[in-house]
């Protein structure tokens, strides 16, 4: 990416398609000249004011025609989002209109703005850190009431705060150790060595709670994964369909059609499950057939919520207790569908393990009529909320895979600094594992991210942003 930050960028930065308003910006020491050249305000002023919104009309200055009547906002630095001169015209929201202000603005000196090059540069210039620029991408992706929460606590800063915290706390422990090793003979008024354990382990045991937030908060971006799986013809694609209310896979009275995954999305009580329909499990026809097996086999440890479907005007049979069996170490809701049809399911051999276990906790549904659906989202919210267990209030997540790998790391780096103190070992290696777990923390505000991981993170941004 070209982060030259002599170059003034612009872009537009409204949704594309038709609306109400376009927004388009600029970025850069030249913005408010090229605004200058093109914007004629209603009002004759002799400067424009910074961060105020002024009526006009943006213009051609080779034909003197103007294009379309606008608000525009010069924004002096460093109180703008780059830091650096910012200027925005607010123009009728026509894709035509748009691309004619952005191509005029351009022909004045201004460059096409790479995707999240806006918000790199407010990166690069300190204005925030790495943490909160991946926030803003969450903003713009959240879904829900839920995932927009968890992106502005972070965009605020406090995952940045908890972890410069941290390292405020190592970085101490460093500099005594530091001190010890630079100068062996001095008497130097340093805290007692008895309580760096101590010290280290409260670091450690809140890098450690962060990590065990990041199984909620990866249900919360990416959605409760629940997996439907069931011998051929048990309804599976059906359920899938009444739950998102869609005909979302193909459904027909034979067996195997599903050969694939087919995933969709619901929301109940504003949480989001990820439901995802699978082949029959059953000795595969052929080639394709057994390919969609064994990605179900592949996707069963990766599920939170299994539901096991079983056809209950049936009755419960070898193929379905071989499922129990794959399933069994998961969270399993039991599903009966096709309870529209005279019941055979308490007919069938009682010595099955998964039988038992229906006995104990099932639900009777009509994929068909809709019959139990909402009985059953009830039950996917209560077994989220038990593999979630109860919530002590508002508390941090972790959303981001990054920043928990990171966050492993740097716990590893101080557990291994931890056995250093344990066995009496080189001061040095202490300091050394500390210095690693700076490191790793680094990574998640951004002081110690490689550049390819920067850029790779900023392309996943829109243009304009």
């Amino acid at each position: 990416m070209n982060t030259n930050p002599d170059d003034t960028i612009c872009a537009i930065s409204s949704a594309a398609g038709v609306g109400g308003i376009g927004v388009l910006r600029m970025s850069g020491p030249a913005a408010h000249a090229i605004l200058k050249a093109v914007f004629r305000p209603r009002k004759r002023t002799r400067s424009f004011a910074s961060h105020r919104l002024y009526l006009g009309w943006v213009f051609d200055p080779d034909t003197n025609s103007d294009l379309d009547e606008v608000f525009a906002v010069f924004m002096k630095a460093p109180r703008t989002y780059t830091r650096a001169p910012m200027a925005e015209v607010y123009s009728h929201g026509g894709p035509a209109v748009q691309r004619l202000i952005l191509a005029l603005m351009m022909r004045q000196g201004a460059r096409l703005a790479e995707p999240g090059e806006f918000t790199k540069r407010a990166f690069l210039s300190g204005r925030i850190d790495l943490a909160q620029a991946e926030s803003v991408l969450d903003i713009i992706e959240s879904e829900s009431a839920t995932e927009l929460a968890c992106a502005l606590a972070h965009v605020q800063g406090l995952l940045s705060a908890r972890i410069n915290a941290a390292k405020q706390e190592i970085l101490t422990l460093l500099a005594e150790v530091e001190a010890e090793i630079d100068f062996p003979d001095e008497a130097l008024d340093l805290p007692p060595e008895g309580g760096r354990a101590a010290r280290l382990g409260a670091v450690r045991a809140g890098i450690a709670r962060l990590i065990a937030s990041y199984d909620e908060g990866r249900t919360v971006r990416q959605g409760v994964a629940v997996l439907i799986v069931g011998r051929t013809n048990v309804g599976k694609s059906s359920l899938l369909n009444a739950l998102v209310q869609r005909d979302r896979a193909i459904v027909t009275p034979i067996a195997g059609t599903t050969r694939d995954l087919v995933e969709d999305t619901v929301r109940i009580r504003g949480v989001k499950f990820t439901l995802t329909d699978t082949a029959g499990l059953r000795p595969p026809g052929d080639a394709i057939e057994r390919e969609g097996i064994e990605r179900v086999w592949k996707r069963i440890p990766e599920a939170d919520i299994i539901l096991w479907v079983i056809d209950a005007s049936e009755t419960y049979t070898c193929e379905d207790e071989e499922v129990w069996h794959a399933v069994e170490h998961k969270k399993v809701i039991a599903v009966l569908n096709k309870a529209d049809l005279p019941p055979m399911i308490d007919a069938g051999d009682g010595d099955g393990r998964g039988l038992a276990a229906i006995a104990a906790s099932r639900i009777d549904v009509s994929a068909l009529t809709g019959s139990g659906i909402d009985d059953l989202k009830q039950l996917l919210i209560e077994a989220n909320a038990s593999l979630l267990g109860e919530r002590e209030g508002a508390h941090l997540l972790i959303t981001n895979v990054r920043h928990k790998d990171a966050l492993v790391k740097a716990e590893a780096a101080l557990t291994r600094a931890g056995r250093c103190l344990e066995s009496d070992g080189p001061i040095a290696f202490f300091a050394f594992e500390l210095k690693d777990a700076l490191r790793c923390l680094g990574e998640i505000t951004g002081e110690t991210c490689a550049v390819d991981v920067l850029d790779e993170i900023f392309s996943r941004f829109c243009i304009g942003k």
